[in-house]
């Protein structure tokens, strides 16, 4: 009987969990930078960092530290992010996942075990990671 509990017990905490909780964690963690696509009037144009060693630690407290050197995201450092749903335009907008770093709205892509923080859709730089 005990057995049959416990069960039960672990099958309701497993399925309690929001999808919510289980992205927040997505993101946590070191990603080394190894690329930055930028499109322009000429194309695309592809800085290549993976010879380089620029990190982003995002830090389960909200708070990403920038290593490693200069590149077009963001300079050495530390700042804040959110990492979850929010609106990437205005508020009739659907919410989509992405990243808040300080006041910049990301927009976030986790495939192939790379991940893309893109500001492409206002004429930004998109930024390819892999976790390290």
């Amino acid at each position: 009987m005990k057995k049959i509990i416990s069960i039960i017990l672990i099958g309701i905490l497993i399925f309690s969990c929001s999808n919510e909780e289980t992205n927040a964690y997505q993101i946590v963690g070191n990603w080394k930078l190894i690329e930055a696509n930028i499109y322009g009037f000429q194309g695309l144009n592809t800085i290549d960092y993976s010879d380089d060693t620029i990190y982003y630690n995002f830090q389960i407290n909200g708070t990403l530290i920038v290593t490693g050197g200069e590149n077009v995201g963001y300079p050495i450092g530390a700042y804040d992010y959110f990492f979850g749903e929010d609106y990437l335009g205005g508020m009739n907008d659907p919410k989509i996942i992405l990243i808040k770093i300080n006041d910049t709205k990301w927009t976030y892509n986790l495939a192939n075990k790379k991940m893309t923080l893109g500001l492409s859709y206002v004429d930004g730089p998109d930024l390819v990671f892999e976790r390290k």
